[in-house]
């Protein structure tokens, strides 16, 4: 199944992210990363708007010993390598993204094993940790959103681990039962 099929389902189907935990390991690791890469392009984009802005002012620094002469001199001298240091801070901060939603989805599928167990679905961790990984879809694509029009959670870590949580529990009572 096409990566944006998958994409488009696990925004509302528990279903069907039910039906994904047969997928493999390494298609899932590709969607967990092109999930990353989509929702980091609104980050990016507002943090390259932030850069680019040019009515911030120059006169912070005077209490570093620094006057605004000096920062225009510093700021021309990185003209040159700026794009190389924006694509440096991109990656970056995609590494991290996405090593945070790999290592949040491998905990999430440990702490999941005792509610597969509870419902009587007996899955193994590998099946969990693919659950998990389409899991946090939609708490990807809400905190994206909610970041792009600035709007901004208290705990929204916290939050987006009870959604993933609740979706992932969710998608686990899809699952048919064993006779």
């Amino acid at each position: 199944m096409k990566l944006h099929i998958r994409f488009i389902k696990s925004l509302w189907s528990f279903k069907s992210i039910a039906s994904f935990r047969f997928l493999g390991v390494g298609s899932t690791i590709m969607y967990v990363l092109l999930l990353t890469l989509l929702c980091m392009i609104p980050v990016f984009s507002l943090f390259l708007v932030g850069l680019l802005s040019k009515n911030q002012p120059l006169n912070n620094f005077e209490s570093f010993g620094l006057n605004t002469d000096q920062m225009q001199n510093f700021g021309s001298t990185l003209d040159g390598i700026f794009l190389i240091i924006i694509a440096v801070i991109y990656v970056v901060m995609y590494v991290l993204f996405s090593g945070i939603l790999f290592s949040g989805a491998s905990i999430l599928a440990a702490v999941i094993i005792p509610v597969a167990q509870l419902l009587n679905r007996k899955q193994s961790y590998r099946h969990l940790w693919v659950l998990s990984c389409y899991s946090i879809t939609i708490p990807s694509v809400l905190l994206t959103v909610l970041f792009f029009f600035n709007v901004h959670i208290p705990y929204s870590f916290l939050w987006f681990w009870i959604l993933a949580f609740l979706i992932c529990a969710l998608s686990i009572t899809k699952i048919p039962r064993k006779k």
